[in-house]
């Protein structure tokens, strides 16, 4: 079986990382998408943790073999740091996009070995929404984004660590799962906070710019409830362009 996977691997991993794909019909792209279903049911086990998706496992492939640049601008997260398009957001600055869709806190302690060889002099680190949809209790999340930023200062001590807030969602669009309601994103809010006063990290709280008069996220800032638009990116890059290191 392993042998008949990988040929489905590779292909998926060209198509579906590679900036060509997005040039694709409709059709075709319904296609591959279904392939790529087909791969992800196949390559999991039972046992594996929720983040471990087959797009989990092309994005690591993908980052081991990128050339990157030298103590680059890491931007570190799931699925929301992974949609942008960081380098046209800051043309002048050495930026990696290290962002994964459907990553969770242990996702990214899975994979820090790579971020951490790459000596970044920043990262903007977003990630605990996926948590909360996956079921995972606040003080789990927060046992292991201490992990995540103990590593970081143990490791990487020139490095400018940034922590950022996890954005609301608009559930009159995007439901409500598990955990994931703005209320539970409130308080993890609360206390990450915490955890960057406790490490010395500054900490960016996007939610103002990001929040409706009624807590959620914008229909003009999102593609559908959860994810940003392009607007939304502008508005992020907005909140943090004095901060990301310009070397360009």
């Amino acid at each position: 079986m392993r042998k008949i996977l990988l040929p489905v691997i590779l292909a998926t991993f060209v198509l579906f990382t590679l900036p060509w794909n997005h040039t694709l019909t409709a059709a075709s792209q319904k296609s591959e998408e279904k392939l790529y279903l087909w791969a992800n049911d196949m390559i999991r086990q039972p046992n594996d943790p929720p983040y471990l998706s087959l797009h989990y496992r092309l994005r690591e492939l993908y980052f081991s073999v990128d050339p990157h640049e030298t103590h680059p601008v890491v931007f570190l997260g799931d699925s929301i740091t992974d949609e942008g398009d960081w380098s046209a957001l800051f043309p002048n600055s050495p930026v990696e996009n290290r962002g994964i869709g459907g990553d969770t806190t242990l996702g990214v302690l899975n994979r820090l070995d790579e971020v951490i060889a790459l000596k970044p002099s920043q990262i903007f680190l977003m990630i605990g929404t996926n948590d909360l949809c996956f079921g995972r209790s606040l003080p789990d999340i927060v046992t292991n984004y201490r992990r995540i930023l103990t590593r970081f200062q143990t490791e990487l001590p020139q490095t400018q660590v940034y922590i950022q807030s996890v954005l609301p969602f608009n559930d009159t669009i995007f439901p409500s799962r598990l955990l994931r309601t703005n209320d539970n994103i409130r308080k993890l809010n609360k206390d990450i906070k915490q955890l960057a006063r406790q490490y010395d990290y500054p900490y960016i709280n996007l939610v103002p710019a990001f929040s409706g008069p009624d807590g959620r996220l914008p229909a003009r800032y999102t593609s559908d409830g959860l994810h940003l638009s392009d607007a939304g990116y502008r508005v992020w890059r907005g909140q943090i362009k004095g901060l990301v290191k310009v070397e360009k």
